[in-house]
C-alpha cells in the first residue's frame, strides 16, 4: 500500500493504514520481484519453445535447447504462482492487523467490535471499508468523551 493514496484520509486512519504497510512491506518487494523476473522468464521461455515445436531442422542433437527453455518457463512460472501465493498472503496479514487492532479498542463495547469483526472476516479479500467504519466511529467516540 502506498502512503500517498491515503493523504486526504484523516489522521487516525493515515496512522493505522502506515501501520499495515509497515507489515506488508517486505512481502510487497517478494511480490515485484517475482513478477520483474517471472513473468518475462515464463513468456520468454514458452516463446522460444514454440519457435523450436515448429523449426523442422531441429536434430536430435539438440533436444538440450528445448530443455533449457522448458524450465527457463517452468522457472517464471513458479515465480508467478508464488507471488499470487503472496498476495494471499498480505491479505491475511492484513485483515489479522485489522482484527487485532479492533479488538485493542477499549473505546467501543464488546458486541460492537464482534460485529466490526465478523464483517472484516466475511470478506474475501481485505475490504478497507469496514475498518475504516470502525476507526471513524472509535474516533467519534474518543473525541465526545473527551469534551465530556
Amino acid at each position: 500500500m502506498n502512503s500517498a493514496q491515503f493523504e486526504r484520509m484523516p489522521h487516525f486512519i493515515k496512522k493505522e493504514m502506515d501501520s499495515i504497510s509497515e507489515k506488508i512491506r517486505p512481502m510487497m518487494k517478494k511480490i515485484s520481484a517475482y513478477h520483474i523476473f517471472g513473468l518475462p522468464m515464463m513468456v520468454i521461455g514458452i516463446i522460444n519453445i514454440l519457435f523450436l515445436i515448429f523449426d523442422s531442422e531441429m536434430v536430435i542433437d539438440n533436444y538440450l535447447i528445448p530443455i533449457i527453455y522448458a524450465l527457463l518457463a517452468a522457472s517464471g512460472l513458479a515465480l508467478f504462482k508464488e507471488s499470487r501465493t503472496l498476495k494471499k498472503e498480505i491479505h491475511e496479514v492484513g485483515k489479522d492487523h485489522i482484527i487485532e487492532r479492533i479488538n485493542q479498542s477499549k473505546i467501543m463495547e464488546e458486541a460492537e467490535k464482534s460485529r466490526y469483526i465478523q464483517s472484516v472476516q466475511r470478506q474475501v479479500k481485505m475490504d478497507l471499508q469496514p475498518f475504516f467504519k470502525f476507526l471513524t466511529e472509535e474516533n467519534k467516540r474518543n473525541n465526545t468523551n473527551y469534551f465530556k
